[in-house]
């Protein structure tokens, strides 16, 4: 696991936290803590549930994205880099149109003084099922593929 990515993290989440901001950790590195295997994440893709704090707490997230020296990509809306790490945020909501994992079964973490969500195996499982079968990830399709291959053989 990176650990850098690891530490901004938890970092980023723990001021969430103190705004009563639960966030789901998705993508590869989401992925790294379901698996404890390394998938080479660079990003952090953080997900918001509640479809209110998107809407109404957009510039607080972007304060503490910003306190931490995360410059706003010119590419995405809600993307901020620093050091060559990525971290965007996004709406479950949407995420939903993709595939559709009930955010009642999701694991909630608590652990290193934070609190997040996290997908289960199974969860993990239909999102990587459905991310082969998208078109707009034909770039990634073969990545996709080999961690859904892990994911089912676990």
């Amino acid at each position: 696991m990176n650990e850098h990515l690891h530490k901004e993290f938890l970092k980023i989440v723990s001021e969430m936290n103190k705004l009563n901001i639960i966030p789901l950790l998705l993508g590869s590195f989401g992925l790294e803590k379901v698996t404890n295997k390394s998938w080479q994440a660079s990003d952090i893709d953080i997900y918001l549930i509640d479809e209110e704090v998107l809407n109404n707490q957009y510039e607080d997230i972007q304060k503490i994205l910003i306190d931490r020296n995360y410059v706003k990509s010119l590419d995405s809306y809600r993307t901020y880099v620093k050091d060559n790490v990525e971290v965007e945020y996004k709406s479950f909501f949407e995420f939903q149109k993709f595939v559709k994992i009930d955010k009642e079964k999701l694991n909630l973490i608590r652990k290193e003084g934070v609190q997040y969500y996290l997908p289960t195996l199974e969860q993990f499982i239909e999102i990587y099922s459905s991310s082969v079968r998208d078109p707009k990830r034909k770039g990634k399709k073969q990545k996709d593929a080999k961690k859904l291959k892990y994911l089912k053989e676990m």
